[in-house]
């Protein structure tokens, strides 16, 4: 059956992936219409495979995938599961924000495979955006962010900071803060 791909009888599948040959009951359409949650994650999972097939096309991301892929996974696998789940910003640490430029706001954020970028956004008491830009990863490290404050931000007790952040495949987290 070595090299066979598609569907016998009505009974079994074949499939070829990786250069093996994988057998699988055949799976008949649904007979009942698909709930909105179901069309969902249809339509997430079909972005993913989507993001997927862009990756090995690419060969600098496909590198980037390629070089933690394990067993039987392929670069492809690896760039789907990363698709299908957002990056998480865990925290905002303000200890050393004062409202003055130059004071540092830290961002902890993960993903399951890479944190693209975060973008700090500073807000007054009165919902004001003051500021707002790219954090910079921290050398030697694999989640902490750092924003520096560029703008002078007066009375800032009661002010929000936000961060969001983006993984490759473009899933967004965002956290917000309210200073006390």
């Amino acid at each position: 059956m070595k090299g066979v791909s598609g569907t016998i009888g009505g009974q079994l599948t074949f499939r070829q992936i990786g250069g093996k040959t994988f057998v699988s009951k055949y799976q008949r359409p649904p007979s009942v219409a698909a709930t909105e949650k179901k069309v969902a994650v249809q339509t997430k999972f079909g972005a993913a495979t989507a993001y997927g097939r862009r990756v090995v096309r690419d060969p600098g991301l496909k590198a980037l995938y390629q070089a933690v892929v394990k067993g039987g996974q392929r670069a492809f696998n690896i760039a789907v599961i990363d698709a299908m789940q957002a990056p998480v910003v865990q925290s905002i640490q303000t200890e050393n924000y004062y409202g003055h430029i130059g004071d540092p706001i830290i961002v902890h954020a993960t993903d399951d495979f890479k944190v693209a970028a975060v973008v700090v956004s500073v807000y007054n008491q009165a919902g004001v955006l003051i500021e707002e830009g790219k954090a910079i990863l921290q050398e030697n490290e694999e989640k902490n962010w750092l924003y520096i404050a560029s703008q002078e931000n007066t009375g800032y007790s009661g002010s929000k900071i936000n961060a969001v952040a983006t993984d490759l495949p473009g899933n967004l987290a965002s956290f917000s803060l309210e200073l006390s």
